[in-house]
């Protein structure tokens, strides 16, 4: 009689640990949490330094509790919903510590959390690979101090939220080339699903992720077996994606009657992008090849290197797990390049923060062994050597050379860095006089002005668009019909009916015209014979920005003309 003798399974626990103090991991991402959070409170609340995207994220928060009609989908569809889903439970501790909404601190904690939870990641794939306990920790600080990544852990945007679910995936993806357990390639499916939630971006790492799966599965399955096993594969890795996918447009179709609004909205990244393209006739500083690649090396200078080192791994010694990195980060990464060079997106340099991990990823997954016990005892082989220089070298070098870029203006494109050449150089470039350190200040003056005068709730008519800065530091947000509001199309046709008494208007000629200027095109001009001038400021520069009418009434149709008389020109 035969007997068949089964290896212990090891644990996803035991192979976290490793025998390790459980508690230093999370030592590690709280320490890292606080760091970021507390350099992106010192940003905003000392040196008015913000991204307007996280505020304006905060905001989409608020909508759902705070407004006069508070409900889910009013987190709006033109950016993925989770990043703003995070932030509703501080959004509602505002009630009592106000920064978390007037500042948008609520924003800094969320990019924060998911960001320290990325280093966390990085940490983990060092220690399934068997690194020593020295060079684990120097994977990690090449990650974790990198300037940009304490930057964006610290801005309240969507980036630390979209690498943490790359990471993720990464990782279980890594096991998976290893060991071939159909639970890794399960939670690098939910990881990616989970990523779509975040950026639409994710949609390329997925697709370099299922080619991955889709290539490794028909080489080392039998030949009968090789289609059904590819397509269960990537089946499995896809799901979670393509529900994710198919969940949130559909939601978005039933409630706003559009798919993908991102591009499909009036208000969606697409229509800025035209926007722009229309006015400058580009949409940032430069989409030339060469831009692309200062702007990726300037962020990871050894990226074209890491890559050549896990390819050649994978040739050579066929440790298709060195890939996982470039097919992952590196699919969205592309992207960010094809997306800027053809004017598809506004090219700011964040797009390339992916680098970053992808690098580190590289050099751990080029390390001799995934096996703890044979990377000891082999002293980590001869292949670890390039990875130690790679692990090094990112932070000798890369972090010293992406720190000066970050005021570099023609690298460094992009409205968060704007902001610190304030900082830098406040005698050449004042504060006073920088758009980037002027955000928010007009709208605080308005929300401030409107809260003074006491009004009931529902007296102010506003889009939301780019007046949510004005909601966003109110104290009194529901004297504001807003976008999201389901008597907001009632109001804006018959506003002298629903109780409105004030309407702020944007200038239709800064950015795409919103609802209240494509109902009554002449309001900022004129007041559509609706309403009266009482209000006006400025936005981050000298151009006026905002206008607050007062409703006077429905407006006079003109007195019919007279008819003609034939053979007689009318009078």
């Amino acid at each position: 009689m035969n007997t068949v003798t089964t290896a212990p399974i090891e644990t996803d626990t035991e192979r976290s640990t490793q025998g390790r103090p459980r508690w230093t991991g999370l030592l590690l991402y709280c320490v890292l949490a606080a760091l970021y959070c507390a350099v992106g409170i010192v940003l905003v609340v000392r040196y008015n330094i913000f991204e307007p995207d996280a505020p304006n994220r905060v905001a989409n928060a608020g909508f759902t509790i705070f407004a006069r009609d508070p409900h889910l989908s009013a987190i709006g569809f033109v950016w993925n919903p989770l990043p703003s889903m995070v932030e509703i439970p501080f959004v509602w501790l505002s009630q009592w510590w106000p920064a978390l909404k007037y500042f948008g601190i609520a924003g800094v904690i969320q990019s924060s959390l998911f960001m320290a939870g990325a280093v966390l990641m990085v940490r983990g794939i060092a220690i399934d690979r068997g690194l020593p306990t020295g060079w684990r920790w120097v994977a990690v600080a090449a990650v974790a101090l990198h300037p940009m990544i304490i930057l964006y852990g610290a801005s309240g945007l969507s980036e630390a939220a979209q690498m943490f679910c790359l990471v993720w995936a990464v990782r279980h993806l890594m096991r998976w080339c290893e060991s071939e357990r159909v639970g890794d390639l399960a939670w690098a499916g939910i990881a990616l699903g989970t990523g779509y939630l975040t950026r639409y971006e994710v949609v390329p790492a997925a697709a370099g992720a299922a080619l991955l799966v889709a290539v490794v599965t028909w080489h080392r399955s039998r030949y009968s077996d090789r289609l059904q096993a590819t397509v269960l594969n990537v089946a499995i890795v896809g799901f979670p994606v393509a529900v994710a996918i198919i969940i949130w447009a559909v939601t978005g179709w039933i409630i706003n009657g559009e798919l993908f609004a991102t591009f499909s909205s009036q208000y969606g990244n697409s229509s800025q992008v035209a926007q722009r393209m229309a006015h400058v006739g580009r949409t940032d500083a430069g989409s030339q090849w060469v831009v692309v690649a200062a702007r990726l090396l300037g962020m990871q200078p050894l990226t074209g290197l890491a890559v050549a080192m896990a390819v050649l791994i994978a040739v050579l010694r066929r440790k298709v797990d060195a890939l996982v990195p470039v097919a992952v980060f590196g699919a969205t990464l592309a992207f960010a390049a094809v997306a800027q060079h053809f004017s598809m997106t506004f090219g700011w340099f964040r797009f390339y923060l992916l680098a970053i991990p992808m690098v580190v990823c590289i050099a751990i997954a080029c390390w001799s062994s995934s096996r703890p016990d044979r990377a000891r005892s082999s002293g980590a082989g001869h292949s670890a050597r390039p990875a130690a220089v790679l692990l090094t070298t990112s932070v000798l070098v890369a972090i010293p050379v992406t720190t000066p870029l970050v005021v570099n203006e023609d690298i460094a494109y992009g409205q968060l860095e704007s902001s610190f050449i304030s900082l830098v150089d406040p005698a050449g470039n004042p504060p006073e006089k920088q758009p980037a350190r002027r955000r928010l200040i007009s709208e605080r003056q308005l929300a401030h002005w409107l809260d003074a005068k006491n009004l009931s709730d529902g007296s102010v008519l506003m889009d939301t668009f780019l007046a949510w800065g004005i909601w966003l530091s109110s104290d009194h947000p529901k004297q504001f019909v807003i976008t999201s509001d389901y008597d907001f199309s009632a109001a804006l046709n018959r506003p002298w009916d629903m109780g409105i008494r004030y309407i702020v208007a944007t200038n239709p000629q800064l950015n795409i015209p919103d609802a209240i200027n494509r109902r009554y095109p002449a309001l900022w001009s004129t007041g559509a014979g609706i309403a009266t001038l009482i209000y006006s400021a400025d936005g981050t520069t000298t151009d006026e920005m905002f206008r607050v009418y007062e409703v006077i009434g429905k407006p006079v149709d003109p007195a019919p003309a007279p008819a003609a008389v034939p053979g007689r020109p009318p009078r």
